[in-house]
C-alpha cells in the first residue's frame, strides 16, 4: 500500500472520527442530556469502524498482489510445461517419422 493511499486513509478515519464525535455530542446537547460516556462510545464505535475499514482495504491489497503472483508464477509454469510437451511431441513425431519412412522404403523395395 502506498503512503499516499494511507495517508488519505488515515485522514478520512479522523474525518469520520471528529464528525461522529461532534454530531453525538449536538445531538444529545439539544436534548440538554449532554453524556460524555455516550460521546465517548461514539468515538470508539467510529474509531474501530475506520480501522476495521482500513483493514479490510489492507487485506484485499495484499489478496491482489498474492493473485497477481499467482498468476504470474501460472504463467511460467505454462509455459515451461508447454515447452517440455512440445519436446516430447516432437521426439514422439520424430521416432514415427522415422519409422513411418522406414515402412515407406520396404512398400517401394
Amino acid at each position: 500500500m502506498r503512503s499516499e493511499d494511507i495517508a488519505r486513509d488515515a485522514v478520512l478515519a479522523v474525518l469520520m472520527i471528529v464528525s461522529a464525535v461532534l454530531l453525538t455530542s449536538e445531538w444529545l446537547s439539544i436534548y440538554n442530556n449532554f453524556n460524555l460516556t455516550v460521546v465517548f462510545f461514539a468515538f470508539l464505535f467510529t474509531l474501530s469502524l475506520g480501522a476495521l475499514i482500513i483493514s479490510l482495504v489492507i487485506r484485499m491489497q495484499n489478496l491482489m498482489e498474492e493473485l497477481e503472483s499467482a498468476k504470474r508464477i501460472i504463467s511460467m509454469s505454462s509455459v515451461e510445461m508447454e515447452e517440455r510437451i512440445d519436446a516430447r511431441l516432437r521426439e514422439y513425431l520424430g521416432d514415427l517419422e522415422d519409422r513411418i519412412e522406414s515402412l515407406e522404403r520396404r512398400i517401394y523395395k
